[in-house]
């Protein structure tokens, strides 16, 4: 076969030397002449010799022309006699590399487009070669999604299953459309469904192209990927590796946006955290980041397509960091404050660098109106709840963002798990007694994600606490309560009261050290069993603040979704001072902002995690519009139906799924960004809930793995590397280097032949004759 079949007209080049060959005969004439005769004497004698040498010379002529023309017409080979028979059968599997660290750019075009012209050129090349040749095409981030959805066919992970790759080799042009997905993901999930899929497929021989960029990261610890390569290797298998990648320029990564845990009320600043990370072998400085918030506040009645997020969109103040060294991560904080309740969102972006994919970042925020906090006080003169509400609503136009509700312990008696949801936390100061009921009511909340302290001053009772708050697995005490333990006296300087395990409740106490509770006395505390044996807590009691002899003052632990903080004095004078010292309404503010934590709402997810949501039956409709995040505007709606369960209307869109089942577009539901989901209420008002999905900020770092050092790993196993570069080289030669070394070898042998045959059949006086 040729690559070029409209120059074959160039064969009958190969007449040309027969052609001339027959003129020169016919200029031949026959003359009467003496010595002629005994010419011709002669001539009769070596005719048989002289008629061989010419006939040699001449098919070396004619051979030279058509080795001549064959090049310039671009013949190749395609495969083994078989293959030229068209009875041979080649698989050819490609696993293609598209984690977003292929977005690279270092070079001026980006890594995975280098990936894709590898794979169309491998295409052409087989599509021009004798023989049956089928493709077969894996991206690592579908086999990925396709394995953790529960699926475990190749088929349905890959792009082209088991084709046959026609002349115009036009079936990879779906695959040429992709671009490099927002995924952090290996290659084992799609080396593991391209070993079962050459196991199910019976050919004649089988090829592996493995086309990645080759970082270091991927390749540090290569056992996984080696057990894979050894069972293809053992079935004869031709593996080859493809390097799509370049040497790789400086880059900085956002891998952090977060609102730091807090009441997260509207019109109360919140804190939001950011990370910037160098991955680059260079010193950064001056970097610019820039913030934005997204409202979605009463400017965002309706879903707007044609806009990249229909909420308003306002400029934050930006972050500048001074200096980066290599590999170094900061952290910085700023401030966001929005008047209006509702779910926004924000945005902080770099400057373009060799990776865009983690140059942006987007999280959520939401916010609610002032929330109630319950607050009961045992005791009759209500001292510790005066101080816990002068603390949470200190008036003056001062808001925390918390509504203390302080009522009667017997409130709590008859109380139920639908008397304390509208709490976001609850304050138990000083409790004489808590029924079953209410311990019970106390344990649901608190697992669904409510927060509860406890401040326990002299009307605890040990033994009726412990029975009612440790029975059933309740775990709402850290330990069994034992007795009241006093601090003894101390001459030395220091504080009576000490930080502990380092921990968010007392951060903001951390630069100053123990000196800060320096005024805080504390005369005496209970003391706790944390061995107890009914306590079963799925994480340990963390302990926050100490008493000057290490004993715990202040603990922490988890039930559930929710918070527990258990102060171990009461806040009446004879326990301690702690209520007047400034560091109590810090702590409290902090406390506060620690126990509603639990029942706080994802602010991200990553691009691969569905969107869940459940909805009340009676405020929302079935219909949902959804406009999935995109770099650039316009976006497309899609509309959905939410599903009716036991628990409401479940509304889910799953990448998992829909990469099992192809039911819509996955490559469209992996982007990250702000995506909105707009729901229809009972009432005619529409709703949005913005959703923000993000990277895993692991595919920054762009250093190349060590290709010898990888053969060596992957040793004994046979395989070959290439470059992007060589596999474009060898599709633009003339039917791959072998066949025209063949070629230019053969026309250099004829030459020589021709030249030796011409010299040898034409006549040549004898050097250094005589005199006639």
């Amino acid at each position: 076969m040729f690559l070029f079949p409209a120059l074959t007209i160039g064969f009958l080049f190969v007449g040309v030397p027969l052609l001339v060959h027959l003129i020169n005969m016919l200029r031949h004439r026959r003359q009467q002449w003496a010595a002629m005769d005994f010419l011709l004497a002669s001539y009769r004698k070596q005719k048989k010799w002289i008629i061989l040498r010419q006939l040699l010379l001449l098919l070396a002529r004619t051979a030279v022309a058509a080795v001549l023309i064959a090049m310039l017409c671009g013949w190749i080979s395609g495969g083994r006699l078989l293959g030229a028979l068209g009875g041979r059968t080649v698989h050819h599997v490609v696993v293609l590399d598209d984690s977003y660290s292929m977005a690279d750019i270092s070079s001026g075009g980006q890594t995975y487009q280098r990936a894709l012209a590898s794979l169309r050129s491998l295409t052409e090349r087989l599509a021009a070669s004798e023989g049956q040749h089928q493709l077969t095409v894996l991206r690592s981030s579908r086999a990925e999604l396709v394995l953790r959805g529960g699926g475990s066919a190749g088929d349905a992970a890959a792009d082209l299953s088991v084709q046959t790759i026609t002349g115009d080799a036009r079936l990879i042009d779906r695959v040429m459309a992709t671009e490099a997905s927002p995924m952090s993901v290996d290659l084992v999930p799609a080396m593991r469904l391209a070993g079962e899929l050459i196991g199910n497929t019976p050919a004649d021989e089988t090829v592996a192209y493995v086309i990645s960029d080759f970082r270091e990261r991927d390749w540090q610890a290569p056992e996984r990927i080696a057990e894979i390569l050894e069972g293809m290797d053992s079935e004869n298998v031709d593996l080859r590796f493809i390097d799509s990648a370049t040497t790789p320029a400086s880059n900085l990564g956002i891998t952090k946006l977060q609102p730091l845990p807090d009441v997260w009320v509207s019109d109360v600043p919140v804190v939001v955290q950011t990370a910037v990370k160098n991955y680059g072998a260079t010193p950064v400085t001056n970097v610019n980041l820039a913030a934005r918030v997204i409202r979605y506040g009463s400017e965002a009645s309706s879903p707007d397509p044609t806009r990249q997020y229909s909420g308003l969109v306002e400029p934050l103040p930006g972050v500048v960091i001074e200096r980066l060294e290599p590999g170094e991560e900061v952290v910085r904080q700023f401030q966001v404050h929005i008047a209006e309740p509702g779910t926004h969102a924000i945005q902080v972006t770099l400057p373009d660098d060799a990776l865009p994919t983690d140059n942006s970042r987007t999280c959520t925020l939401p916010l609610s109106a002032a929330q109630r906090v319950l607050i009961v006080d045992g005791d009759a003169e209500q001292q510790g709840a005066y101080h816990i509400a002068s603390v949470l609503e200190p008036g003056s136009q001062v808001s925390t963002g918390a509504i203390p509700d302080v009522r009667a312990p017997t409130f709590l008696r008859s109380a139920t798990l639908e008397d304390l949801r509208p709490y976001r936390a609850i304050y138990l100061v000083d409790p004489k007694q808590i029924t079953q009921n209410a311990a019970h009511a106390l344990s649901q909340y608190v697992a669904e994600g409510g927060g509860l302290a406890w401040i326990l001053g002299e009307n605890a009772q040990p033994q009726r606490l412990n029975e009612v708050l440790l029975a059933e697995g309740r775990n709402l005490l850290p330990g069994a309560l034992a007795t009241v333990s006093e601090l003894p006296l101390s001459t030395a300087a220091g504080s009576d009261v000490v930080m502990a395990d380092e921990h968010s409740l007392t951060e903001p106490f951390r630069p100053l050290g123990n000196a800060v509770f320096g005024r805080v006395g504390l005369a005496e505390s209970w003391s706790l069993d944390l061995a107890d044996p009914r306590v079963s807590l799925a994480s340990p009691v963390r302990e926050v603040l100490n008493r000057r002899d290490r004993r715990p003052f202040v603990l922490q632990h988890s039930v559930g979704r929710g918070q527990v903080v258990t102060v171990l004095a009461g806040l009446e004078g004879r326990w301690s001072n702690w209520p007047g010292d400034p560091t109590f309404v810090i702590f409290m503010l902090r406390a506060n902002a620690f126990l509603w934590s639990g029942a706080a709402v994802e602010t991200s997810r990553t691009v691969d995690q569905p969107i869940e949501l459940t909805l009340s039956t009676d405020r929302y409709g079935r219909t949902a519009q959804v406009l999935a995040a995109v770099s650039e505007p316009p976006r497309v709606p899609i509309e959905m139906q939410a599903e009716p369960t036991d628990a409401g209307l479940q509304l889910s869109i799953d990448p998992r799924e829909a990469a099992i089942s192809g039911s819509a577009d996955v490559d469209a539901m992996l982007v990250p960004g702000i995506t909105e989901v707009w729901l229809s209420r009972i009432d005619g008002q529409g709703e949005v809930r913005p959703m923000a999905s993000v990277i895993t900020p692991t595919e920054g770092d762009l250093r190349r793995a060590d290709r010898r050092k990888l053969q060596q790993d992957l040793q004994p196993i046979r395989l070959q590397f290439y470059s992007t570069d060589d596999v474009l080289e060898q599709s633009n030669g003339s039917g791959g280097s072998t066949t025209t070394l063949i070629l230019l070898a053969l026309l250099g042998t004829l030459l020589a032949s021709e030249q030796a045959l011409a010299y040898w059949a034409s006549y040549h006086p004898p050097r250094g004759g005589g005199p006639a």
